[in-house]
């Protein structure tokens, strides 16, 4: 063992332990068992001076042992997290955020510390076969991963790729070559059992290229964004779903039980409220003089908007409340004509201006336009109430959506800009008119996304000089 340690340039710094908690894997039935369970805590009693620590912050591992260690001394420590006890070490991961320079984690992993914890360090997504994510202050990376692979056991494809990764960027601090190595480890991992023994070369360069920071996803009702939306977390999936169709349900809600004259059915609704709770307490206070924002329809189907400010009321309160550092942002806008006696025909610019006024890295952010015709998007807003969705009242649908009414710079090929409080934001306008199979629409927006964020870093490179 000595010899093959010596050969890896690996140091072990004394018998940290007599013993040790031992457990055997087994990759081919997928069983895990342990064999010998040991309460005892590993001790140090050398100085150990390293450039990079990696510690994985799950159960079982004496973090503020280590962390606390007077004896450890390192310039960058890295971490990476376990689904099944990421929710012990959320506090930990707070408390010293500051000391850490990268976190690995995977999909479902980063959603969880996305919502817990603000300002996070530099970190790494991972998500099986789509692209590993670099999510940075001001940047996303992607960088996209081997397919087709001869897939054997996904077992300790992460740690291989974590190894990968800080080898490589132990040597030169190169954050791209760390990445591509790390990939390459894993994807060799995945091809057999046991771990890596040898380094194979896999013939492998990746696409990279990077991912806005914010999407805002407009476009008719019933223009398919909903869709959209997440046929692009399905590649990219690391971004806040921001919808003001959330605010709004609420705020029918609310009217619906307020206009039935029901104090007690009113205050019943309290605790259900995520949004419109500042709406809500004004209404006890009026009750039962209320003014109110919407109604139910004339025809008993869906509801009507009375008080035109309820548009950037939704608006801006499903982005302040739900913003996080990367965000996706749908929402759709019509011909209203209370609304535009008070605030004018530019309804998109004004709403957009809402959205980018609640967003960090506002710099960052394209605009994809969505464009379906009307009978299409009736038909849709059919089969969505079939399926339990809300319905757009015929009404609304003939008159507030019945033409796009966004308007921006158009360059061709559906490719454009909009000029907002002196800033030029790209746009992507895709035509949504077919109504495709599920193989064929997935086709269609796949070759869309790879478009947009083409586009996104065209505009940038060409309007800012940015790299």
């Amino acid at each position: 063992m000595k010899k093959v340690l010596d050969v890896k340039q690996i140091e072990l710094f004394e018998n940290v332990c007599d013993e040790i908690t031992t457990f055997e894997i087994d990759e081919k039935l997928g069983t895990c068992s342990f064999l010998k369970r040991v309460g005892k805590k590993f001790e140090i009693n050398q100085n150990i001076n390293i450039d990079y620590l990696h510690i994985s912050f799950r159960k079982g591992v004496d973090i503020y042992g280590i962390l606390h260690n007077d004896k450890i001394r390192y310039r960058h420590l890295s971490i990476d997290v376990m689904i099944h006890s990421i929710e012990s070490v959320v506090s930990v991961i707070k408390k010293y955020k500051d000391k850490i320079d990268i976190i690995f984690c995977n999909c479902d992993e980063y959603h969880i510390l996305k919502d817990r914890i603000t300002d996070l360090p530099v970190t790494i997504v991972t998500n099986q076969d789509k692209p590993v994510v670099v999510i940075q202050h001001r940047k996303n990376i992607y960088y996209t991963v081997p397919q087709n692979l001869h897939l054997i056991s996904t077992t300790g494809a992460g740690d291989s790729f974590i190894g990968g990764f800080l080898a490589k960027y132990s040597e030169k601090k190169i954050l791209d070559d760390a990445v591509i190595q790390g990939i390459k480890n894993a994807s060799y991992s995945i091809t057999r059992y046991g771990p890596i023994d040898e380094i194979s070369e896999i013939n492998y360069t990746p696409n990279t290229n990077e991912l806005p920071k914010n999407i805002i996803v407009i476009g008719n009702s019933c223009a398919g964004k909903t869709t959209f939306v997440d046929f692009f977390k399905s590649h990219y999936n690391i971004y806040t779903d921001i919808d003001d169709l959330a605010p709004l349900l609420e705020m029918f809600m609310i009217d619906d039980i307020s206009s039935k004259n029901s104090l007690e059915d009113l205050k019943q609704i309290k605790d259900n409220l995520i949004f419109m709770r500042d709406i809500y307490e004004q209404y006890l206070d009026d009750f039962p003089n209320i003014n109110h924002y919407s109604r139910i329809a004339k025809n008993g189907c869906g509801y009507d908007i009375i008080n035109p400010n309820l548009w950037d009321i939704i608006l801006r309160k499903s982005v302040s409340i739900l913003k996080r550092e990367n965000n996706i942002i749908q929402f759709s806008r019509g011909r209203d004509v209370e609304y535009e006696k008070l605030y004018g025909h530019d309804v998109y610019n004004r709403s957009l201006n809402i959205v980018l006024e609640e967003l960090e890295n506002k710099e960052n952010t394209i605009i994809v336009n969505l464009i379906s015709n009307l009978k299409n998007r009736k038909e849709r807003n059919k089969i969505r109430h079939d399926h339990g969705g809300h319905f757009v009242s015929d009404d609304t649908m003939d008159n507030v959506y019945k033409e796009d009414i966004f308007k921006y710079e158009e360059i061709g090929n559906g490719r454009g800009f909009i000029n907002l409080n002196d800033k030029e934001y790209p746009v992507y306008t895709i035509n949504n008119n077919k109504m495709l199979s599920k193989i064929k629409l997935k086709e269609f927006f796949t070759s869309k996304i790879a478009e947009i964020i083409d586009y996104y870093q065209r505009f940038k490179e060409e309007k800012y000089g940015e790299y």
